[in-house]
Formats: C-alpha cells, sequence, structure tokens
C-alpha cells in the first residue's frame, strides 16, 4: 500500500524536486502516522519491516558504502576480499567478538565506519530525522576524523528526507538474536546481536540490512526495497528535534569513555585501507 493512499491531516503527496513522489508532512502527528502506517501494513501484508534511513538530499541510487564506485563484478569481488581480511583481523585482534555471533561482526563495524555490504537504518523516527538534519564532515586518509554539523536551512537546502525501507522478516533463529531473513534480504538488529558494551547501537536504535545475493554476486543498488520517502520542511524538523540531550551528537555517537566496544575498536591496532575504510573518530 502506498504512501499514495494516505489521507492524513497536514500531509500532502507531491512530486519532489528530485523527480519522486513524496508525502510531504507538516506536523509531528503526520510524520508519525505516515511511519506506522507502512510498519503495519506491510508487517501484515508482505511480512517486511520497515525501517528509516535519514538523508539531507534523494540519491540516484541506494548503495551500501563499500558498492561506491564499483563499475564491475571484478572490482566487486576485490573488495569483498579486501572486507574478509579486515574483518577477520578484528576478530583476531581481541576475545571481545567471541561474545557474539560472526553473522553480526561486519554489521558491527558497518555502524563503527568500516565500509561493507550492509546498510544502516535506525528504528526510531526521531533518531532517523536527527540524521537528516545533520551532515557528516569527514577528513583525514581514509575519512577517519568525522564530525556532525547541523543543516542551515534555505532555498537551496529546504527539506529534511526519511526513506522508509523494507526488510524481509519471515525467518529468525534462535542461534541468531536479531538476525531476520527472507527471499530478498537479510536484517540485524544490533541491540539483540551485539552486547551493550557496544554503546551506539543501542543508543541508536540501530540496524542493518543487505540485499541477498546470488551465483553472479550481490547487487549494488538496494533502491528495489524502499517503500516511500517523507519530506519536512528543514526549518520545521530542526524545532521539532529541539536541542534535548538524548537526541544529539554525544549521546547519539557515546564517546569511547562511554562506549567500551568503541573503545576497543579504536585501540585495538587494527587499521583500515582506502577500500574498506576505518573506525571513525566522532568528535562529539
Amino acid at each position: 500500500m502506498p504512501l499514495s493512499k494516505l489521507k492524513i491531516k497536514n500531509a500532502t503527496y507531491l512530486k519532489d524536486l528530485s523527480g519522486i513522489d513524496v508525502l510531504h508532512a507538516d506536523e509531528p502527528h503526520a510524520l508519525v502516522m505516515a511511519a506506522g502506517y507502512l510498519k503495519f501494513t506491510l508487517a501484515k501484508n508482505k511480512s517486511e519491516g520497515i525501517y528509516f534511513r535519514g538523508q539531507r538530499k534523494i540519491y540516484e541510487s541506494l548503495s551500501p558504502t563499500l558498492y561506491r564506485d564499483t563499475p564491475s563484478i571484478k572490482v566487486q569481488n576485490a573488495k569483498h576480499a579486501a572486507l574478509s581480511k579486515l574483518v577477520q583481523r578484528f576478530v583476531d585482534s581481541g576475545n571481545i567478538f567471541g561474545s557474539f555471533g560472526d553473522y553480526a561482526h561486519e554489521a558491527l563495524l558497518q555502524h563503527y565506519g568500516i565500509s561493507t555490504t550492509w546498510m544502516d537504518l535506525v528504528d526510531n523516527v526521531w533518531v532517523a530525522l536527527w540524521f537528516a538534519c545533520h551532515q557528516a564532515m569527514s577528513v583525514g586518509k581514509r575519512g577517519e576524523f568525522v564530525h556532525f554539523e547541523r543543516r542551515l536551512p534555505s532555498s537551496s537546502n529546504p527539506y529534511a528526507y526519511l526513506l522508509l525501507i523494507a526488510a524481509n522478516i519471515n525467518h529468525r533463529s534462535r542461534d541468531k538474536p536479531g538476525y531476520y531473513h527472507g527471499d530478498q534480504t537479510e536484517l540485524v538488529d544490533l541491540r539483540m546481536a551485539a552486547p551493550s558494551v557496544f554503546l551506539r547501537p543501542h543508543a541508536q536504535h540501530g540496524l542493518l540490512f543487505r540485499r541477498k545475493g546470488d551465483i553472479t554476486g550481490r547487487a549494488l543498488d538496494y533502491s528495489s526495497q524502499l517503500r516511500g520517502v517523507i519530506r519536512v520542511d528543514l526549518a520545521k524538523a530542526l524545532d521539532w528535534l529541539g536541542s534535548g540531550k538524548m537526541v544529539n551528537t554525544h549521546s547519539l555517537f557515546p564517546p569511547p569513555f562511554y562506549d567500551n566496544g568503541y573503545q576497543l575498536l579504536l585501540t585495538c591496532g587494527v587499521e583500515g585501507d582506502r577500500t574498506t575504510g576505518t573506525i571513525s573518530h566522532i568528535g562529539a
């Protein structure tokens, strides 16, 4: 059931400047109702969970970080090999990775800055809106030093976007807490898959998903899982978020003083490269 079917007060279905159809929400209840509509409808009818991704603009594709600038299967395979070696180096660096399943290792590293086949999502509409209202700025040889700047509304920068992404939730296993899969996708909920010694995914209500691969490789673009886009005026979105301590960089990206798992990743002696990136240093 597309968002165009919705009749919500203070919400209008229209065509965005990017050319795609969006639901423009003018007040918080409209935003939450639209997000909840697809969560309820698709879980009931298609066994799909709907999760959120906040963006400052609409891009031409929905690709995981590892697959950007990947022109061929040969390049994709080389990136997979580099990533596998890096993940193994983290696993070998200490005992912490032995405390949770290997199905979540790559997804966890993605959440802390490594470029992987997974894509970050959140299960909280306000956290997604925060990401849509801020821009990540990075420097360093591998872009490892990152800070977030609050976006300023302007005629060329007027909106915040929430992408509604579907992941299969048909199947799960007791042996893999927080892991869901179906015909098209895999989903890892790090709040169940990883201990809270890794604080960041718990603070962000963080999940990750990816398209399943086949004998020819894994799809480079995950846009087939997009189920709708909600648009909000950036000035209104910033006002709705306010300045509460639970929705700021310090809370959503806890420093290593509080996030012991993050501290371990930063100090374990494993460095990435230009292909895989590295663990990000987040300025809070």
